[in-house]
Parts: C-alpha cells; structure tokens; sequence
C-alpha cells in the first residue's frame, strides 16, 4: 500500500563500507498496540553483557493480527486479521541509538551509513537520538553484532499492541504529539517532528509507551523488520510464528515516523515496506532476541 506525506520522504542510497550492503527503501503506508501487563521483566544480552535494561522480554501468546472487522479503515495488506501465536522472544524497549550503532562501527562490526544532516550518525549533538539512513543489512549487521536480530513483523506488532486489539502502543486515543513524534499542525509554521525538524532523543514520549513498556513503536522513526513484505501475505500466514514470505524486493517497514502527518500510519496495525538497499532519513530499527 502507499503512504501519503505532506512533504517528499527523503530517502538517500548509502555507500556499502565495510558490511554487506543490504537491499532498501520506497515507501508504502506504515505503522503501529496493547492492553495487557504495563511492564514486562528484563532480560539479559545475548552477548555476554550483564542484564540489558533496553531489552525487554515478550511472553508468548496469542493475538489477533492485522486490521480487525470492526475498524472501518482497513487496507488491503493488513487484512484479513488472522490470530498468531508467537513463542516467547525479547526486544529492545528503543530504537538503536547514535551512540549505540557508532560503538558499532568502532568496534568493526558495522559500516558507516550516510552522514549529513538531517542523517543523524556523525552529528555530536545527536547521540540518543535513533540512528536514520541505514539500510536493512546495516540494521542486521548491526543486531548480527549484539548477539541479536531484527523482529518478526509478527514480533513487532505484538510487542506494539500485545493482545488488548487496540490501535495504538498506548490505547485507542488517536495519533498526536502527546503520544509519539510526528508531524502535527499546531500553527500554520508547524514543522515535522512535532514542530522540531528533526528527530528526538528515544524514549520521549513516556506517554506512548505499549502495555509492554516499548517506547517510540509509533512515530521517531518507522523500523526495518526482518520480513520480506508482500501485499497478501495476511491470507496465507502460518498461525505460529510467522516469518514473512520466503523471497521478495522489498522488506516490510513498521511504526511510522516523524515525517507523518497521517493518525493512521502511526496505527500499530499499518505496514509499509522499502527496497532494502535504500536508507531513509525516517527510517531506523531496534533489534530483538529469542526467548
């Protein structure tokens, strides 16, 4: 599907330093909720690290995913709802910082994506801020080395809405800059970002956190997943863990992002896909990690 955007969404090819490059962007209409336990126990990293404050870990369990019967503002690729069940896994509760992909990068296991603003990694004054312009195997390499991976689309909207149905991280209350980062018209110079032009520091919207105590599932930046998007993918997924599709161009892209003017692509039930090889300046990720 596509995603209507009051302004062009940059997207920038980025150089391949070092990792594989991945594959990359061209936008669909995406993004992200909940109503079951407020906060969820911690897990340790998978690297050897003592316990990870930032990874947060799921309960398996069952919910309806996708666009249920009773909403009257249904896509084509987010329908039918169909129930999943998902073996327990962990996430992390924010998207990869600056500070976090560049300790990456030192340590050689990730390349260097674009910089220039409005990119952010490079910028001194940006560091807990979401990395942007990353492409999916950039993104990859870097969960790859955390002892980590990128979520299911399946993963990530559970995590986004749990089992409660609702259409947001936080409930049912529509889409705003109370709740996440995005582009809202507060006077006729309103800019994205909710009037900053920018992104924000991760986690500065406590307000939109999911009944898991994810924070940024709906707006900053949308978040690569490890799936491979297809339109139909809803009629014919297995109930257990899905996996996406087995091949494809694009991958499928969830949260929406600063850029978003629209209440509906910050659903927690919207997707939207990108050519991997592409990074975006609305674009970043968070990784997960098996239960």
């Amino acid at each position: 599907m596509s995603r209507t955007r009051l302004a062009l969404s940059l997207a920038l090819l980025l150089p391949t330093l070092g990792c594989p490059a991945g594959e990359g962007d061209d936008e669909a209409s995406g993004t992200s909720e909940s109503e079951t336990s407020t906060s969820m126990p911690e897990t340790g990293s998978e690297t050897g690290e003592p316990g990870d404050d930032d990874l947060i870990a799921i309960p398996g369990g069952s919910f309806e995913m996708g666009c249920l019967a009773s909403e009257t503002e249904c896509d084509g690729d987010n329908q039918p709802a169909h129930e999943v069940t998902l073996s327990p896994y962990a996430i992390e509760r924010t998207e990869v910082t600056v500070a976090a992909y560049t300790a990456c990068v030192e340590a050689g296991g990730c390349s260097e994506p674009t910089t220039g603003a409005p990119c952010s990694y490079g910028n001194s004054l940006a560091a807990q801020h979401p990395i942007n312009c990353v492409t999916w195997q950039q993104a990859v390499d870097y969960c790859t080395w955390k002892g980590r991976r990128l979520p299911s689309e399946a993963e990530w909207e559970y995590a986004a809405r749990s089992n409660g149905g609702q259409l947001f991280p936080w409930g049912s209350a529509e889409a705003s800059c109370a709740f996440a980062h995005m582009f809202e018209m507060m006077s006729e110079q309103s800019t994205f970002g909710c009037d900053t032009n920018d992104t924000a520091p991760v986690g500065s919207y406590p307000n939109g956190a999911s009944a898991f105590g994810l924070l940024d599932m709906a707006g900053n930046v949308e978040e690569w997943t490890a799936d491979w998007y297809a339109e139909t993918y809803y009629a014919e997924s297995p109930a257990a863990d899905p996996s996406g599709p087995s091949d494809g161009t694009m991958r499928a892209v969830r949260g929406g992002d600063w850029y978003d003017a629209s209440p509906n692509n910050l659903r927690a039930i919207e997707r939207a896909r990108a050519m991997p090889t592409i990074g975006a300046v609305e674009r970043g990720f968070r990784c997960a990690a098996d239960g």
